[in-house]
């Protein structure tokens, strides 16, 4: 065989090789799921319900914090939403299925003006004082006032 037919043979091989082994990462176990996760409650504080408008819209962030930086951050962004509202959190997962990182800070706000990045008047907040590990249950943010 010529120099030429290898490499295609190999390039072949290669490819049927890369099949195989997508094919059992399916079947192995994932870590998604309640190990992998972090799922819990979003409510409004008492007396706050009326300051969440009919256009608000919710975001929840989910970010490991690290050296001023937050790393692997997510947003979800729910235009229409009403409270209480349990969720599931998953993080991004490396090549291997993994997550990258074993806890994760959780922020939600509610977002009137069209722009996440900076607080308008009347939005409400709530974020878990620390990271909290993958396999939690239970979480419960309460929206209060953020600081403006």
């Amino acid at each position: 065989m010529s120099g030429r037919s290898n490499q295609h043979l190999g390039t072949r091989s290669f490819g049927l090789r890369l099949a195989v082994c997508i094919a059992l990462a399916a079947l192995a176990p994932s870590t998604q799921g309640a190990a992998g996760a972090i799922e819990g409650t979003i409510r409004v504080a008492p007396g706050l319900a009326g300051q969440i408008a009919a256009g608000d819209r919710l975001v929840i962030k989910l970010f490991h914090p690290g050296a001023g930086a937050e790393l692997d951050a997510q947003y979800r962004t729910i235009d229409k939403f009403s409270l209480p509202l349990e969720f599931t959190l998953t993080p991004s997962t490396d090549m291997s299925g993994q997550p990258k990182f074993t806890d994760y800070v959780v922020e939600v706000f509610t977002d009137r003006d069209g722009d996440p990045l900076k607080v308008a008047p009347g939005e409400l907040g709530a974020r878990t004082p620390g990271p909290v590990p993958l396999g939690t249950t239970g979480l419960v943010l309460e929206l209060k006032p953020r600081r403006e």
